[in-house]
């Protein structure tokens, strides 16, 4: 693949910068602080994106770039790849994820799948090459080959550890070292002392021998569970029939209170009966007081008799008068005259007779009217109490009937209600029940021995809920150790799975790759240092040696600087080849500095020879003498100015 265009919009101090490369070589010139790392960090965030993370760095690429004068943080990049596919992604650098177009200016950018961390794996998906891989083996920092003899070492022993693991990063001595140090430090074996897995092992064993002990108190916990169940049955079950007989009693004190109502009825009744009573009694002594009443005749004197004496005297008084001497004829007057008075008081005494007679009659008669009068209002006053009293007996009747239907009704109620909790017969039993309290105070009684029975079980129970609690404790703790134990039994194969699995890929790469590794750097040795050094090899005990002319092996880090940084760069490029089945880019960052005149020229010829024609070459440089070097050996190359 090979990088077509970048333009810088806005990135750290780079801004409106447009640059085109091409195929083979290109030198990117720039005076110090103009800008060459920005822009070589600009390459990489474009294919990466901008990381808001460290990364053990005092500050992130994100802060570090990001423009302090303008909002813009962004940029553009062409390029094709092997297969002359060609794309064009613009990255607003805040955000995790580019817009992608392909050669017709279509939108792929949901073609690649998005990490929530990294965001678009666009680059990834095409070239299989990460960000890491990338700075390690396609672009070859300054600080990476500017060494003295105390960070040498460093670079070979990552030239060893490429050839033995595959990765500059590590090595396999190392690394099995390393896990046998942490094996037996965070794991440790049987034979150990003092070490986790035998901590945790004395644990175990501790924890089951208490719990042993332990155990009894368990079993005596059931006994008491079981008792205490079998109590709280029992008292569930007195305690129904204590409710049942609370509500018989309910029942029985709404029966007696409506008796009590019917009772004052038929006192009411009663004092009807009485007043009734009282009233023919009094009706019979007024009809005794009635008096009977004689036919009044009124008394007259016979006038008659008196009258015709007189006339009888006169006559005779006459005759005498005429036939005798008048004296004797006064006598007959004088009796006639008698006779007169006598009728006139007899006349007198009789009216006053009559008169005392009549009063009594009509004192008579008006006083009978006036019984009969009272007879009347008292039997009028017997009717309506009669009446009141038969309304009375009829209203007790109903009252009686409904309190009797209703006390049966509320009872077989009750009976329902407790069939499926108490005994049916039971039930029966309890709601004919005629001596009611003395029943509830015996299940009261009972309710109390039953509770009492109970709240001892509780004590016996809390005596040894401690031992129960630690026998818990204990439980769990044992569960945690074995946890432990089996964490540091996975901990410990995984351990053990690494290392075989680290020596598997030693022996594989040491078989398969190693050779074709070695071989490859001691080619590209051999050319940059003009065959002084042909042959490399790495081996476990010795590193890496590099054959001299004469056929003498020399460990390479009695080699010079100069001559371990031409390795270094031998270690890259032979890496280039792998990494992708795209031929990648080949970025220098300022990397022959320190390079002499000979050794500068005998590396671009080789760069130049060797990698330009399927590399696109790129090389940062603040000085001329590369482009002085490409110039006298006659190649071509592009030129960009910062």
């Amino acid at each position: 693949m090979k990088i077509n265009e970048l333009k810088i919009n806005s990135y750290g101090k780079l801004k409106d910068k447009n640059l085109n490369l091409k195929d083979g070589i290109n030198i990117i010139y720039g005076e110090n602080e103009r800008g060459k790392s920005t822009l070589l960090n600009f390459i990489v965030n474009m294919f990466y994106g901008t990381s808001k993370n460290k990364k053990g760095r005092e500050m992130s690429d994100y802060d570090k770039y990001k423009p302090w004068d303008t909002e813009e943080f962004s940029g553009r990049m062409i390029y094709t790849l092997d297969n002359n596919e060609k794309y064009e992604v613009f990255r607003e650098f805040g955000k995790k994820n580019p817009k992608i177009y392909d050669k017709n200016m279509e939108d792929i950018s949901k073609n690649y799948s998005i990490d929530k961390n990294t965001g678009s794996q666009y680059f990834l998906e095409q070239t299989k090459v990460d960000e890491k891989t990338f700075v390690s083996s396609v672009v070859s920092f300054q600080n990476e080959v500017e060494i003295d003899s105390q960070t040498q070492n460093i670079l070979l022993q990552k030239i060893a550890n490429v050839s033995s693991t595959g990765d500059d990063n590590i090595s396999y001595k190392k690394a099995i070292d390393k896990l046998n140090k942490k094996q037996l430090e965070e794991i440790g074996t049987n034979r150990s002392q003092g070490k986790p897995i035998n901590i945790v092992m004395n644990e175990i064993e501790h924890i089951e021998s208490v719990n042993e002990s332990l155990r009894k108190y368990e079993n005596y916990k059931y006994e008491i569970e079981e008792e205490k169940h079998k109590i709280q049955d029992e008292i569930s079950s007195l305690n129904k029939k204590y409710e049942l007989l609370q509500k018989i009693n309910i029942i029985n004190q709404e029966e007696k209170i409506e008796k009590e109502k019917l009772n004052y009825n038929e006192k009411k009744i009663d004092e009807l009966e009485t007043k009734i009573q009282d009233l023919l009694n009094k009706k019979v002594s007024v009809e005794k007081e009635k008096k009977n009443v004689k036919n009044y005749q009124k008394k007259t004197i016979k006038i008659l008799p008196y009258a015709l004496s007189i006339i009888v005297s006169l006559v005779i008084s006459a005759i005498m008068a005429i036939y005798t001497n008048y004296i004797l004829a006064t006598i007959p007057v004088v009796l006639a005259f008698i006779m007169l008075c006598v009728a006139i008081l007899k006349n007198n005494k009789i009216k006053k007779i009559n008169n005392t007679e009549e009063q009594e009659y009509f004192n008579i008669v008006n006083a009978n009217k006036e019984l009969e009068k009272n007879i009347y209002e008292i039997n009028a006053q017997i009717e309506l109490l009669e009446k009141s009293q038969k309304e009375q007996i009829d209203d007790a009747e109903k009252i009686k009937n409904e309190i009797i239907k209703d006390i049966n009704l509320k009872k077989e109620n009750l009976k329902m209600q407790y069939y499926d909790k108490i005994e049916v017969s039971e039930v029966n039993r309890l709601i004919t029940l005629e001596h009611l309290n003395f029943e509830i105070d015996n299940i009261q009684n009972k309710l109390n021995e039953k509770n009492i029975e109970l709240h001892r079980l509780n004590l016996d129970k809390e005596n040894i809920l401690p031992k129960l609690e630690e026998l818990a404790e204990n439980e769990e703790k044992l569960v945690s150790s074995k946890e432990q134990f089996e964490e540091l039994k996975k901990k410990n194969n995984a351990i053990n799975l690494a290392k075989e699995i680290i020596e598997q890929s030693y022996q594989k790469m040491k078989n398969n790759v190693t050779p074709k590794f070695t071989k490859s750097l001691s080619e590209n040795i051999a050319n940059i240092t003009n065959n002084k050094y042909n042959k490399v090899i790495i081996n476990e005990e010795e590193g890496i040696l590099v054959e001299q002319q004469n056929g003498e092996y020399k460990s390479a880090n009695r080699l010079s600087i100069g001559t371990i940084q031409q390795l270094y760069l031998s270690f890259r490029l032979s890496m280039i080849e792998d990494i992708s089945e795209e031929n990648m880019p080949i970025i220098f960052d300022e990397i022959f500095a320190y390079y002499d005149d000979n050794r500068l020229k005998d590396t671009l010829k080789i760069i130049k020879e060797q990698y330009s024609n399927n590399h696109q070459i790129i090389l940062f440089t603040c000085t001329k003498r590369e482009e002085e070097t490409l110039n006298e050996l006659g190649y071509t190359y592009n030129k960009i100015e910062l």
